[in-house]
């Protein structure tokens, strides 16, 4: 991908963070990158195929880290704490600012189709992730388990967010380890 198209997607990932699906527009994209709207145009014909193009690389970020845990050779325990720590760092990096496939969620009943396929690609790739894990610890019920580990996280990320206040995340992260019968140790600030 060429550079003004990879600065378009960073940019339209900061304002989905931010405003929304439904704050995104070319218009402002194109004047937050100094090109014309024309120019967006070019690179996505539509706002469902910069939507798409931003969840999937996303999604594409978040898998490789998933994969990168599941060759680690760690123990379960451990990757779910990594788990847990991929969210953290992604709320603190975003200045408490939701991820990218939280703020689609939110505007699920607004979404074009494409974009909502993908926001549900990107939870289903979560649960199954966690599903897997939670299989090596031999959880009697790892679906129900991955769907309370998701359910706790991302509550955490929006109480987090509403409160300003990281230790909402903390307390969450000590839930989840709990959970899944692992000494909760909070992620420093």
């Amino acid at each position: 991908m060429n550079s003004t198209a990879e600065r378009l997607l960073e940019r339209a990932e900061e304002i989905i963070r931010t405003h929304g699906y439904s704050g995104l527009s070319f218009r402002t994209l194109a004047d937050d990158i100094g090109i014309k709207s024309a120019s967006v145009h070019y690179h996505f014909p539509t706002k469902t195929h910069l939507g798409v193009a931003v969840a999937s690389r996303y999604q594409a970020r978040f898998a490789r880290a998933l994969e990168q845990i599941a060759r680690s050779g760690q123990p379960a325990q451990a990757q779910l704490q990594r788990f847990v720590d991929i969210y953290g760092s992604e709320l603190r990096a975003g200045n408490n600012r939701l991820t990218i496939c939280m703020m689609l969620a939110a505007e699920k009943d607004s979404l074009p189709e494409e974009v909502n396929h993908c926001v549900t690609s990107f939870y289903q790739l979560n649960l199954d992730w966690l599903e897997s894990v939670l299989q090596q610890q031999a959880d009697p019920q790892p679906a129900q388990r991955a769907k309370q580990i998701l359910a706790l996280l991302q509550g955490a990320v929006l109480g987090a967010k509403t409160l300003t206040c990281s230790d909402y995340f903390d307390a969450a992260e000590a839930a989840v380890l709990q959970l899944v019968g692992g000494v909760a140790e909070p992620t420093p600030n």
